[in-house]
């Protein structure tokens, strides 16, 4: 060890004096000299074998210095001398200690706290993070943040329990049918399933991938060369709207698509059309229809119809029910707000879950 290390050098250090003493000397040892001497032959092996901290010439003088007052004992000065000295020598070793034991002692405490802010920083990072996707609103088939409500001159209605956000009454989780703030997301009740018209049973409705007005169409290519396009997921939307549940009809490639509609402003005879909308476009406060024209009303034909497992998809439009058809002559989605007969009936396949329950059309 090190203890062990420094006194077998403090003994050889004396043993060195001794025998550095002139050969005319006739000063004869003393019994504590023979006695280091003797330790000193002993710890002499191993300290070949280690390496050890030097003894400074100081410690030599001093140990000198006292075999010297250990023969002329009868002299006191000799004897302070010698104490003196050692008080230096040990004087001298504790000032070169202080330094590295202040360093020890202030490196623990800087890494500490530096450690304390970064564990700050990083806490903060995190709930800044959290914060900002809480109140981040959503706008997609799962969970659509806008109610309808709008907040540009007055606060939003206290029943929405919604936050006002860019004139919009947005929530932090998701708008239900019936314009409140729900916490759980959007149903997703069936996936990956086509819509065949009933009256054109060879067409299929679906997503345009490039299109002037993004108006939905139909088309009787196979299925493996629409690349998915004609692929729709079905999600139901919390709450009710006069008594009746909404959906969100979907795009399965493209999950922030899905059926609205909207009015065709004089493009074709139709007054109104299904179009392909993106849901982050139509939290708008300019969107003229809102949220009503995206969150479908589908009624079933019921087990006796002669399209069994047909359905009618429709939103409400300046207070009437507009309902998805094709007719005769264009193969573009229409609505039509009186019975759209053979043309608006679309089967799913595969066909919707038995345990849904769609109100039966009239």
């Amino acid at each position: 060890t090190s203890g062990s290390s420094r006194l077998r050098h403090l003994f050889l250090a004396r043993s060195t004096s001794l025998a550095q003493r002139p050969p005319w000397s006739d000063m004869a040892p003393t019994p504590i000299a023979a006695f280091l001497l003797l330790l000193a032959s002993c710890f002499a092996p191993a300290a070949g074998n280690a390496a050890a901290a030097p003894v400074s010439p100081e410690e030599v003088e001093a140990l000198a210095a006292d075999d010297e007052c250990e023969v002329t004992s009868a002299e006191g000065h000799c004897a302070l001398s010698a104490a003196q000295l050692r008080a230096k020598v040990r004087e001298h070793k504790a000032a070169a200690k202080e330094p590295e034991e202040e360093v020890e002692a202030e490196g623990p405490a800087e890494s500490s706290e530096g450690s304390d802010d970064e564990g700050e920083l990083s806490e903060e990072g995190e709930d800044a993070e959290a914060e900002s996707l809480l109140a981040a609103p959503v706008f997609n088939a799962e969970c659509f943040a806008f109610t309808g409500g709008t907040c540009a001159t007055s606060s939003c209605d206290a029943w929405r329990n919604a936050q006002c956000s860019l004139a919009k009454c947005v929530c932090s989780g998701c708008a239900g049918a019936d314009g409140k703030c729900y916490e759980q997301k959007n149903k997703l009740v069936a996936k990956r399933f086509y819509l065949t018209n009933g009256k054109y049973d060879k067409y299929k409705m679906y997503f345009q991938r490039m299109s002037a007005f993004d108006q939905m169409k139909t088309t009787k290519m196979w299925s493996t060369y629409n690349m998915e396009q004609d692929l729709f997921d079905l999600y139901e939307i919390p709450g009710e709207k006069d008594g009746k549940k909404a959906y969100f009809l979907s795009s399965s490639k493209w999950p922030e698509s899905v059926i609205g509609f909207k009015a065709t402003t004089g493009t074709a005879m139709s007054p109104f059309g299904t179009y392909a909308v993106d849901l982050a476009g139509k939290a708008s406060v300019l969107d003229t229809w809102g949220p009503s024209s995206v969150m479908l009303h589908l009624c079933s034909l019921g087990p006796k119809s002669s399209y069994p497992g047909a359905i009618q998809v429709g939103a409400v439009m300046a207070g009437k029910t507009v309902w998805a058809y094709l007719h005769h002559g264009s193969w573009l989605v229409y609505g039509s707000v009186t019975s759209p007969g053979e043309g608006g009936y679309w089967i799913p396949e595969p066909a919707l879950p038995a345990d849904l329950e769609l109100p039966l059309c009239e």
